[in-house]
């Protein structure tokens, strides 16, 4: 894959990976080493439910980090911008992607998706479900595969897509109760960094600034850089900084997008402000950087 793809489409993902599908708005994979997907960040055109089977990985989703092992799922949607790195030679992983559409075509319900927590986005991307979860969902995994295998069956689709339901059920109940137990661990300041966190992710483009938030959380700009700084590790000012750049990085591997687009998309006055903002995080110009991710 060319390391210029920062959006990958559905297309893209199904003629890199795809071993059984109905089209490239759905296909299951068997397991698949993940190396090409690694260094860059993107963003999928798709949704994601991804299972890793052997050997372990980092996975940046939306800036934070999640350890890959056996049994761990990725539960990733478009708006999720991911990056898997220092992975084991041994990391494989099966993945089930597939379209809002397709999921919808035959549904009176166009909202369906939206329908499951896991989907949202302020939920947690990766989950660890224990060993009776994950060979729940190995099994639909498997089932849905031999039905796809039917190429000569005139239903194969509209079955699987039935699989894909329960599917996505059989993980909503998992989700459930992961969620629970994270919930009833968090302390009040890990509930405010998660609310951070999530208004991070939808306004900024719009809002770099960590007085907005504070406003927003209902606290003051001080407690709100300090309690970010004691959960986290850094500062507010700095997740804000990280997403902004994060978005750039993957708006300039795209060659069809030029800088000054880039900056439009972000909000920034013009080419020359986002340009010393982004070498400011990042060290390079944003000429740089597209050339060094494109190659």
């Amino acid at each position: 894959m060319s390391k210029g793809v920062g959006q990958l489409s559905l297309l893209k993902f199904a003629d890199l990976y795809a071993d059984k599908f109905a089209s490239a708005d759905f296909f299951v994979t068997n397991e698949k080493q993940l190396l090409s997907l690694s260094e860059y960040p993107y963003r999928s055109e798709g949704y994601i439910i991804g299972i890793c089977t052997r050997g372990s990985a980092q996975v940046e989703v939306n800036l934070r980090i999640y350890e890959a092992r056996p049994g761990a799922m990725l539960l990733a949607t478009p708006f999720h911008v991911l990056r898997i790195y220092n992975s084991s030679e041994d990391f494989l992983c099966r993945f089930i992607v597939f379209s809002k559409a397709f999921l919808v075509e035959k549904s009176v319900n166009s909202h369906f998706l939206e329908s499951f927590s896991f989907f949202l986005s302020a939920s947690i991307p990766v989950i660890y479900p224990d060993n009776q979860d994950v060979k729940a969902i190995l099994d639909i995994y498997l089932w849905i595969q031999e039905k796809l295998d039917r190429e000569n069956h005139p239903y194969r689709v509209e079955i699987s897509r039935s699989l894909l339901m329960n599917l996505l059920y059989e993980i909503q109940f998992i989700y459930e109760k992961q969620h629970s137990i994270i919930k009833n661990k968090q302390t009040r300041k890990q509930e405010l960094n998660m609310l951070f966190q999530d208004l991070v992710f939808h306004q900024y483009k719009e809002h770099r600034n960590v007085q907005y938030y504070a406003d927003a959380l209902f606290v003051s700009p001080k407690h709100l850089t300090e309690t970010i700084k004691e959960v986290t590790g850094r500062t507010a000012g700095e997740w804000i900084d990280d997403a902004v750049v994060l978005e750039a990085k993957v708006l300039l591997r795209s060659n069809d997008i030029s800088i000054a687009r880039v900056a439009e998309s972000i909000h920034f006055p013009d080419q020359s402000s986002f340009g010393k903002y982004f070498k400011k995080h990042t060290g390079m110009s944003p000429s740089d950087y597209r050339i060094i991710s494109t190659y």
